[in-house]
């Protein structure tokens, strides 16, 4: 028997306790029912209707959606309130309710105070609870409907495995506007009566002041911050805190999941599970060797005859869903992946379609055709191949390269959130088609492919026994330039320090290990195909490098590196 409160009816069930934390204090159910009733006397809503929500705020967000449901509506939730996902759901659902422009809002002026009467309807399994949006193969975001015994039947599930830690607060670094986040950091909770932060973290210090605030506590996050955490933060202040750590919306690194455990002491769960599946299998990764997933209690994995994941669940709309992820399956069901068969890319944990990137760049005046494609280096990138119109090639000829691609970026941006932006673009007069009339990612990938430039171009040297004066060009084709930053690349601090310590350690005899930089200064930016003069003086006896970077323009860079 689950001791879950059901979602469908927790507004009768749940029993008047703390339910989220903020920096004002403790929020209870009897908040939150004030705040359900107030909306249901707001909202002109009516039975049947859809309705978009969004909102940052989650105990905010989460009024509005019981509010909805008890109104007979169901709640849309959308990734983003971007414009231009704003108007593809203005053909979709009946309002907007949450942080929106004004135009969309439409409320009733009905009277703020709601009675305390106030008497709630347990809702039927069936109702259809939420639609969320996922990408598509066809490049149009794609909605899923989850009815209450599709998301009950998840929760049942994850408590079955891990019934404990109930009385760990939530620290989270998602949104509950993603599948992910929004069972993870607010449902599950919610049904267990576990409490959860009111407000997500938006950087990895933060993560470590909130979770100071908790005697215990459960990271929710993501491999796009849990692979960046910074060792020199107090963990260890954490450790005894710390319950477990969640991990979902991409597989994290083996190597990453394995420090993040050292770091808090605490096992790394990940969570493997699609938009229409919801979670499907866990892993926790361990030093010995790599973990393979293990399927949630109630769900049974199988192969396709392409050997992609068949997945058959209770939470899984018609019981079955066939996933895009090709895998390995042993016979107890776990498995191992090997790698996605659509053109659906994960950047950042961010799921995002490349068919619509392509869409987006074709309404543009100045694009005939586009290809995107993900490139694999220092970075996860989405990468556009375009060819251009003839208004596209004035544009280009016009001004520049660079300016082309902020135009560009400009009009991407009304449709993907910065993850989902092209970061390196090829414009072309013809796209690559091979002799079948075909044009293969090789061709494509074959366009940003160079050999990986590291160092500058050293004009001239001057060296004596303590100092060296080098005459540089800085090649525009150096790979630090990437990302760094698009449309406008400069040289970043850390590789003037990088090639400043090399020069050093090659022509002066500098040794030790890099400890610590003194007085550093970066006063003036180096851009692609500057001529620079990089002077150095090492000092034996402290063991410090002077560095300057200098050129006609005066002074760009200095500081002491420190070794012992």
């Amino acid at each position: 028997m689950s001791s879950l409160v059901p979602l469908s009816d927790w507004l009768n069930q749940a029993p008047n306790a703390a339910v989220a934390h903020d920096e004002t204090g403790l929020v209870s159910r009897s908040d939150i029912s004030k705040r359900v009733a107030y909306w249901c006397l707001r909202l002109p809503a009516e039975s049947g209707q859809r309705w978009a929500v969004y909102h940052q705020d989650t105990v905010e967000f989460l009024a509005l959606s019981l509010a909805l449901w008890q109104l007979g509506c169901t709640v849309c939730i959308p990734g983003d309130n971007l414009p231009a996902t704003n108007e593809r759901l203005q053909r979709r659902v009946s309002g907007f309710a949450g942080q929106y422009p004004a135009s969309l809002l439409s409320y009733n002026d009905s009277p703020s105070k709601a009675s305390s009467a106030q008497i709630w309807r347990p809702l039927p399994a069936g109702f259809p609870a939420l639609e969320i949006f996922t990408s598509g193969s066809t490049g149009e975001p794609k909605p899923i409907l989850k009815t209450f015994a599709q998301i009950e039947s998840e929760l049942g599930a994850l408590e079955r495995l891990w019934p404990e830690e109930k009385q760990a607060v939530i620290v989270t670094t998602v949104t509950h506007q993603h599948l992910y986040g929004l069972t993870f950091r607010l449902f599950w909770p919610l049904c267990r009566g576990q409490i959860f932060e009111r407000n997500s973290c938006q950087f990895v210090e933060d993560i470590v002041s909130r979770a100071q605030q908790h005697a215990q506590f459960v990271l929710v996050s993501t491999p796009s911050h849990l692979s960046r955490l910074n060792p020199g933060l107090d963990w260890v202040s954490l450790r005894s805190r710390c319950e477990c750590v969640l991990s979902s919306a991409a597989p994290l690194q083996r190597a990453d999941s394995l420090q993040v455990s050292a770091l808090l002491q605490a096992p790394v769960r990940e969570i493997y599970g699609s938009s229409e599946t919801g979670a499907v299998a866990w892993r926790i990764q361990h030093p010995q060797v790599e973990a393979r997933w293990q399927p949630l209690p109630g769900v049974r994995c199988t192969l396709t005859a392409d050997s992609t994941l068949q997945v058959d669940a209770p939470q899984v709309q018609h019981g079955r869903q066939v996933l895009s992820d090709r895998v390995e399956l042993a016979p107890d069901g776990s498995f191992v992946l090997l790698g996605r068969t659509d053109r659906i890319a994960k950047i950042e944990g961010k799921r995002i379609s490349l068919l619509e990137v392509e869409q987006v760049a074709e309404q543009q005046g100045m694009i005939k055709t586009a290809k995107a494609l993900v490139l694999n280096g220092r970075r996860t990138e989405v990468a556009l191949v375009a060819e251009l119109t003839p208004e596209g090639e004035r544009c280009l000829q016009a001004s520049s390269k660079k300016a082309l691609v902020r135009q560009l970026r400009q009009a991407f941006s009304q449709h993907f959130e910065p993850v989902a932006l092209p970061r390196r673009w090829r414009f072309v007069k013809q796209m690559p088609y091979n002799p079948q009339g075909k044009i293969t990612v090789d061709s494509l990938k074959a366009m940003f492919q160079q050999d990986e430039v590291k160092w500058p171009h050293l004009v001239n040297q001057t060296v004596t026994v303590h100092t060296a004066e080098l005459e540089l060009k800085i090649p525009s084709q150096l790979i630090y330039f990437d990302g760094h930053f698009a449309g406008n690349p400069i040289l970043p601090g850390i590789t003037q320090v990088h090639w400043a310590a090399h020069y050093g350690r090659e022509l002066l005899g500098v040794k030790g290990v890099f400890c610590g930089l003194e007085a550093a200064k970066f006063q003036q930016v180096i851009f692609p195909e500057a001529e620079i003069t990089l002077l150095l003086e090492y000092s034996k006896e402290k063991q410090k490098l002077t560095f300057k970077y200098v050129s006609g323009k005066g002074g760009h860079s200095s500081g002491r590196i420190c070794f012992n």
